[in-house]
């Protein structure tokens, strides 16, 4: 991977404008103010949690039949029929895809338990040792794994999923050099804090400090999704320290309005405004995490005064406005100036993102578009691939300047990306928009990606570690399946991802994290 010193690294660079920074003055919790909120609840299975689906439900039974459809390579199964079709009986193809995900979730946790266990406060070391990113946790990855362990199902993910939570939280409320609100891009968590949990300033020689809108959004969307699932108000006051954050730091009336990129740290520890260009996909973000508000504050105000919904609104007037309504996709956002378009490059997430957090059939065309142009297959006769022998892996890029790439493989599969288009494809068909000949089409999409995900999870990424020691063959997703250029300074690769793991689980399971509850 390309050298990470100053990229912004997760921080989904997407290309915006400067303003003024406002600081906000929200309430926060002390540690001292969690110890109420530690979870402590016994074991169980998946295998378990299945057995007691009477009447199984359409999200759960359409991912054993996804699962079915792509270890066999069926072509279509009775899924489409709706959602009070009877329960898959057991096979040897459904056996194989609990497997593939009791080794998923097996993946995240053994990355979680690499420096601490139990109910010790923490964050996940997101990659792999052998990324060379140290210990570091992004913040954006340890949101996606606290929806992968909240729809996981067992009472062991969701303590997981609580954990993860009081990781947030103390990180928002010890945030260096600020805690008014924000998270870093990133932490350290291969040691403990003064104060006990896992989690420090990921400083040298990363400086992960950037506060980017959509990090901010993704964290705050899965501590929504916490209060949501076990009504603890100290999920609930974070997520509205965030949201008063992005409100008072970020919005933006000029141009088509929306919520600019974020903050920078400066060399002498001061906040600034950064100069990319708004993100449609920040956008996105916070246009999901404020209608999630505006559900659990029952139709409740920012500290500014102005609504949770008009507030989303606000973030949804600047997706529109980025729509290119002749070719169906998302435009990045904006350049520097707030108001001209970036027409280049596209990305992938903007196009599913949107329709999952839209479930608006106007913009239905992003996750065809994204198929259409953004889809890829890595072999070991790409230019700069890693995949060696007979290996073939199919599915999405992410963006059109990963394909376009001077550099590295552009036929580089991102797993991460991939694990987006299966969520959207399963979205859509549940949506029942489309005639029957879409929706099978949509269902046979999605079964060959799970099977590019299911492949790579036992075939990429062995011999890997965290904290020194061995990474179990067959558990997680890496990243990309070769270095792949995402066209805004910083690379993925083929290193162990807890973002890519998460993804998965998240799709197999039908699950949609910018809705609350994850019902599409």
């Amino acid at each position: 991977m390309r050298p990470l010193v100053r990229v912004e690294l997760h921080a989904r660079l997407r290309l915006s404008l400067r303003f003024n920074s406002r600081p906000g003055t929200p309430t926060l919790l002390t540690f001292a103010d969690l110890d109420q909120y530690l979870p402590s609840v016994p074991k169980t299975t998946l295998r378990e949690v299945i057995r007691k689906m009477n009447p199984v439900s359409r999200r759960s039974f359409f991912g054993l039949g996804l699962g079915a459809a792509a270890f066999t390579g069926a072509s279509t199964i009775p899924v489409l029929a709706g959602a009070n079709a009877a329960p898959v009986p057991a096979s040897s193809s459904t056996t194989q895809f609990l497997e593939s995900i009791e080794d998923a979730v097996a993946f995240q946790t053994c990355m979680m338990d690499a420096y601490a266990a139990g109910n010790t406060v923490r964050l996940i070391q997101s990659y792999a040792d052998q990324s060379g990113l140290l210990s570091t946790a992004f913040t954006y990855d340890n949101a996606v794994s606290i929806h992968a362990y909240l729809l996981h199902g067992t009472s062991d993910a969701l303590a997981r999923a609580e954990v993860l939570g009081q990781g947030l939280i103390f990180a928002q409320a010890n945030n260096f050099p600020f805690n008014d609100g924000r998270f870093a891009q990133a932490y350290f968590v291969n040691q403990a804090s003064s104060k006990g949990p896992y989690i420090t300033p990921a400083a040298f020689p990363f400086y992960f400090y950037t506060s980017a809108v959509g990090d901010q959004a993704w964290a705050g969307m899965a501590l929504a999704q916490l209060y949501h699932r076990t009504h603890k108000q100290a999920y609930l006051a974070a997520a509205l320290n965030v949201a008063n954050w992005i409100v008072t730091n970020t919005y933006n009336a000029l141009g088509p309005g929306g919520y600019s990129f974020g903050t920078n740290i400066n060399q002498y520890n001061q906040s600034v405004p950064s100069t990319n260009g708004k993100s449609t996909e920040h956008n996105i973000d916070t246009y999901a995490f404020f209608t999630m508000l505006d559900e659990l504050t029952h139709h409740g105000s920012a500290t500014n005064g102005m609504s949770w919904k008009n507030l989303s609104q606000h973030a949804l007037s600047f997706v529109a406005a980025m729509y290119n309504a002749t070719d169906g996709y998302f435009y990045t956002g904006t350049l520097g100036d707030q108001i001209s378009i970036n027409y280049y490059p596209v990305p992938e997430d903007c196009q599913t993102w949107s329709y999952l957090a839209l479930l608006d059939n106007t913009y239905r065309r992003t996750v065809d578009w994204a198929i259409s142009n953004l889809q890829a297959t890595d072999t070991s006769t790409s230019r700069d691939s890693s995949v060696s022998g007979n290996e073939s892996f199919t599915g999405m890029v992410f963006d059109t300047a990963s394909i376009n790439t001077p550099t590295y493989d552009p036929n580089a599969v991102w797993l991460e990306g991939t694990s987006h288009a299966i969520a959207a494809l399963i979205a859509r068909i549940l949506a029942g928009g489309g005639n029957f000949h879409d929706r099978a089409n949509d269902f046979n999409t999605a079964a060959r990606f799970v099977s590019t995900c299911q492949k790579a999870q036992q075939e990429l990424g062995t011999g890997q570690t965290v904290n020194g020691k061995p990474i179990p063959t067959g558990q997680g997703l890496v990243a990309a399946t070769s270095v792949m250029d995402t066209g805004f300074g910083y690379t993925y690769g083929p290193s162990k991802h807890i973002g890519a793991t998460g993804w998965y689980l998240i799709a197999v399971r039908a699950g949609n994290p910018f809705q609350l509850g994850y019902e599409s």
